[in-house]
């Protein structure tokens, strides 16, 4: 088994970077109109650490059989960081991604074995 930790600093530049215009991801005013503190990433945006580890580990062969499996359950915004840990154990990956005390994502990934 292989432990992988990757963190993401989620900046406001990067939340509107990432995002279309006019919504709670790139508008603080559109945010702030919904209840939110501030601009909210999205889901793919703080699961992006764990896809990064699960690159590092299999590279090509996940991009080509891979399998990823993932629920949002909190929420990030500007100015949190974000930290994935993901655990690999041979062709098999669970994933969590927290955001301080709070866990933001959940899932997991697999490498699908080469059809004979």
């Amino acid at each position: 088994m292989t432990a992988h930790r990757r963190s993401l600093p989620l900046t406001a530049e990067l939340l509107r970077g990432y995002s279309r215009r006019g919504n709670f991801h790139s508008d603080p005013e559109e945010a702030r109109r919904l209840g939110m503190q501030g601009l909210v990433a999205q889901g793919m945006q703080v699961a992006g650490p764990a896809y990064g580890a699960l690159l590092d580990e299999w590279g090509d062969e996940f991009l080509a059989r891979g399998e990823l499996e993932l629920r949002f359950v909190g929420m990030a915004r500007d100015g949190d960081t974000v930290d994935a840990e993901v655990i690999i154990d041979g062709s098999s990956a669970e994933i969590e991604v927290r955001n301080g005390e709070r866990t933001a994502v959940v899932g997991r990934a697999s490498v699908v074995a080469r059809p004979e």
